[in-house]
């Protein structure tokens, strides 16, 4: 380990102090009095309590698409520590080792700035693949994301649900997720734990049926990762929003701005654009208490500035302007939805 890791013995230290300091009685709790158990506090950012982990994490967070290089994810890492951020999740291996170089280099967004939660991509667990999954070859990605990360121990191994693929638009074409790999997962994980090199477990995944599988089966999951949108409503009686409540598991919104369409461009056209609609989007989607946080697909330092102000401005009441923008913004994510997010439309209810 160089100078800059993280040892499991202070991490741990400063886990339990949030700890204690929290209380996780609901979802919906109010923010805690003591705020220096909090990572990274800024007192113009929200924070809510991750589920029953017992850890405050800034109601803006931060994701791992976008940028390309360490070195163009420094100055993102450092405005994001200074806005309050501090939970950051990563998907693919790449991205993974990008975000952990960038910690390495940087001078004030280091690994201990941040609750990290990462994926064991390209590694799924849906139906379609658990024949190649083997729990040695799951810890073995753990064991490689530590590497990556430069520390002994990281916060959440989430691993990958339903993606999608050709044909895959509609929930009855969305891979699920088997007991067997289930049980698979929970058994590694809880070896890990012991080991300690993850403290929680997680899963993401764009099926819902796998999400009401994971919290009526398995309690070993403290969090659920899932595309939530600023035009999202809750389902009636049965509600996934409500189920993660009552089972005090953290729910982390994924895709707010459905990959960008709601701005009127396609996903690739996002890059390096702050679209001055987007807090305002953001803004909507915090009304909603039992979610624990949102991850905007961030660029550049500027985007993080347009996502923060969504937390900034949260509670007061919309004006002429953010009006027209959230009716502006559902037309154009109706009108430029592209084929292969059209499974987006699932996630319309939750």
């Amino acid at each position: 380990m160089n100078e800059t890791s993280t040892t499991r013995r202070d991490f741990l230290k400063t886990a339990s102090a949030a700890v204690a300091g929290v209380s996780v009685a609901s979802l919906a709790a109010a923010q805690p009095a003591d705020t220096a158990k909090i990572l990274n506090y800024n007192p113009k950012m929200g924070y809510r309590p991750l589920g029953s982990t017992g850890f405050m994490i800034s109601e803006i967070a931060l994701g791992g698409h976008g940028g390309r290089t360490p070195e163009d994810r420094v100055p993102v890492l450092e405005r994001a520590v200074e806005l309050g951020m501090n939970y950051v999740d990563n998907n693919m291996a790449s991205e993974c080792e990008m975000y952990g170089a960038a910690m390495a280099k940087s001078s004030a967004a280091q690994r201990d700035k941040w609750f990290i939660g990462f994926a064991s991509w390209p590694e799924k667990i849906t139906s379609e693949y658990e024949d190649q999954l083997t729990p040695q070859g799951m810890m073995k990605n753990i064991e490689a994301r530590l590497k990556t990360y430069r520390t002994e121990m990281l916060d959440m191994w989430r691993p990958v649900g339903a993606t999608w693929g050709e044909g895959q638009t509609k929930i009855a074409t969305l891979l699920m997720v088997n007991r067997k790999a289930l049980d698979m997962v929970v058994s590694v994980f809880e070896k890990a734990k012991r080991q300690g090199k993850v403290r929680f477990l997680g899963v993401s995944a764009h099926n819902p049926k796998v999400f009401r599988r994971v919290l009526q089966e398995y309690p070993q999951f403290s969090v659920i990762i899932f595309p939530y949108l600023f035009l999202t409503e809750e389902f009636g009686g049965d509600s996934l929003l409500k189920l993660a409540d009552e089972k005090k598991v953290g729910v982390i919104g994924l895709k707010p701005f459905g990959a960008g369409t709601t701005f009127g461009v396609k996903p690739q056209q996002i890059h390096g654009r702050v679209d001055r609609r987007a807090h305002v989007l953001l803004k909507e989607m915090l009304k909603e208490r039992r979610i624990s946080a949102v991850i905007p697909g961030v660029n550049i330092p500027h985007q993080l500035d347009e996502n923060a102000k969504g937390s900034h401005e949260k509670g007061k009441p919309a004006s002429d302007a953010e009006k027209q923008a959230l009716l502006e913004c559902t037309r154009n994510y109706h009108a430029h939805l592209t084929p292969n997010y059209q499974w987006l439309h699932q996630w319309e209810r939750v």
